[in-house]
């Protein structure tokens, strides 16, 4: 018609064509969110590290009393220490691990050192990072700031919460405790999970255990 100008109609996309787009579109999606859900994740910890560092930061009320660490660890029971380690994985702190220990053989007294950071280093912020026999009679989850690859022993049976620990130095070593009725172990027999076991547990049926950072650590001091 004068006046006017024709348009070509849009071509039909194929079919195969528009679901594969779809497809991709969707998992794009899904990748988007994995990152931002990772990150996310990165940013709950920061902001819980930067909230305890601020605390530590504060000067503490004009009628408190403030001791050396070290006059600290004098009042523990050596034949008995209450140590703990809080886990956290997905941003959140999910629960604390209560371990007594005989600090009457060297690795328990490293270990104890290392929940307090009296040699510089402590088990703050490392990770979990394997599980033997996982949903097995052997199961059990090893942490700490240094990693073993090749010193898994044998042992008794029936020894669900027992805490092993082999040292790399003064400042490092790693912890095996099972989390079921079993033998796995490393090193030294230092103690036994008090309470908390069940935060152990749910941790090792994770997809990737790597993820359960201690976002505190220490000992329990008798009042």
């Amino acid at each position: 018609m004068p006046g006017h100008m024709a348009l070509p109609m849009p071509l039909q996309p194929d079919i195969d064509e528009y679901y594969m787009d779809e497809l991709e579109i969707n998992s794009l999606l899904i990748n988007n969110l994995k990152i931002k859900l990772f990150f996310t994740h990165l940013l709950n910890i920061d902001q819980q590290q930067n909230k305890k560092q601020e605390r530590k930061n504060q000067p503490p009320p004009h009628v408190a009393i403030t001791l050396p660490v070290s006059e600290i660890i004098k009042t523990l029971n050596p034949e008995s220490t209450i140590t703990f380690l809080d886990m956290a994985w997905e941003g959140l702190t999910r629960g604390r691990v209560y371990i007594r220990v005989s600090v009457d053989i060297t690795e328990a007294r490293q270990f104890v050192g290392l929940c307090t950071g009296q040699p510089g280093s402590s088990f703050l912020n490392t990770r979990l990072n394997r599980v033997l026999y996982k949903g097995g009679q052997n199961e059990c989850v090893f942490g700490g700031n240094y990693n073993f690859n090749d010193c898994i022993g044998f042992g008794t049976d029936d020894d669900v919460g027992r805490v092993t620990f082999k040292s790399n130095s003064e400042k490092s070593g790693q912890f095996c405790i099972n989390t079921n009725n079993g033998y796995g172990y490393l090193g030294a027999v230092i103690g036994r999970v008090e309470s908390g076991l069940e935060v152990l547990k749910a941790a090792a049926q994770l997809n990737d255990i790597t993820q359960v950072t201690v976002v505190d650590c220490g000992v329990v001091v008798p009042l």
